[in-house]
């Protein structure tokens, strides 16, 4: 029998073997810090939570929990840290920056999700910078000032929440210029995907969405400005509200993972497992 290299006219050892590839994408995978949502069926959808050095759009219609997301994903940056900092003192450092487009954060909210954890309030604060955008100007410029930040704190995740607000709402403004509108915009997406390759990030944010026309398919919308979004964004994450408190995750586009669709819930204690 011929073997590979024979037909190849290569050396042995130039062959890398399918089975060797994948031990080594395993075992940097576990070299990588990452975030768990908290529900494992969310978690199994996209790779096993949310990595650094990903940029993630998470998109879905009214009520199925973007915003929660946003929240529990604070709280769980927070737990994942205190644990791989057990001996350190983190209280006066940034560990999520977090930028509300939609004055949506509720610190109060984040009271639901440690109710049963011994975990001290104000010192989770403390943790998470919140910054209220309300333009696509100062989101660009709040964005080309946290590289300073970035290089002071010990910053683990940037969240945006949601990306695209001031752009929906300025594209549609007949007083503002619409070169205008992408061109900052484009300027936006580029400083994210700078800071985030540069520091390593996690990067997470939430998208409006239009109604998709496509019919008989299982993605009903898609990110307003998703012609701009999908040449920075690799990892999407579609949720998609179905009745009685059915809610499913599918990943979307992703460069290095299967799509998988799975269900969830939303409770006062955030996203978790859907149990038939």
């Amino acid at each position: 029998m011929i073997s590979i290299s024979e037909v190849l006219e290569i050396d042995k050892h130039q062959i890398v073997r399918t089975k060797e590839i994948l031990k080594d994408y395993q075992f940097l995978k576990k070299l990588q810090y990452n975030i768990p949502s908290g529900a494992k069926n969310f978690d199994e959808t996209i790779g096993g939570g949310f990595y650094q050095g990903k940029k993630y759009l998470i998109f879905g219609a009214n009520k199925t929990g973007k915003t929660q997301l946003c929240h529990q994903l604070s709280v769980q940056t927070y737990f994942q840290s205190s644990r791989l900092n057990e001996r350190s003192q983190i209280i006066n450092k940034h560990l999520i920056f977090y930028f509300d487009t939609e004055n949506t954060f509720r610190p109060e909210r984040l009271k639901e999700f440690i109710i049963s954890q011994n975990v001290d309030y104000n010192k989770l604060l403390k943790n998470i910078f919140v910054s209220k955008i309300m333009s696509n100007s100062a989101l660009l410029l709040s964005l080309q000032k946290l590289e300073s930040l970035l290089k002071r704190d010990n910053v683990n995740v940037l969240i945006i929440d949601t990306i695209n607000n001031h752009f929906n709402s300025e594209i549609a403004n007949t007083k503002i210029s619409t070169n205008r509108t992408k061109d900052i915009f484009i300027k936006i997406l580029t400083t994210i995907n700078e800071l985030t390759i540069k520091f390593n990030l996690i990067t997470i944010a939430t998208a409006q969405v239009t109604s998709n026309l496509i019919k008989d398919t299982s993605i009903k919308v898609f990110p307003v400005g998703n012609h701009l979004l999908n040449h920075f964004f690799s990892e999407y994450v579609y949720l998609d509200y179905k009745e009685h408190n059915q809610r499913y995750v599918q990943l979307v586009n992703s460069m290095s993972l299967p799509e998988k669709r799975l269900l969830y819930k939303i409770t006062s204690s955030g996203i978790q497992d859907y149990k038939i």
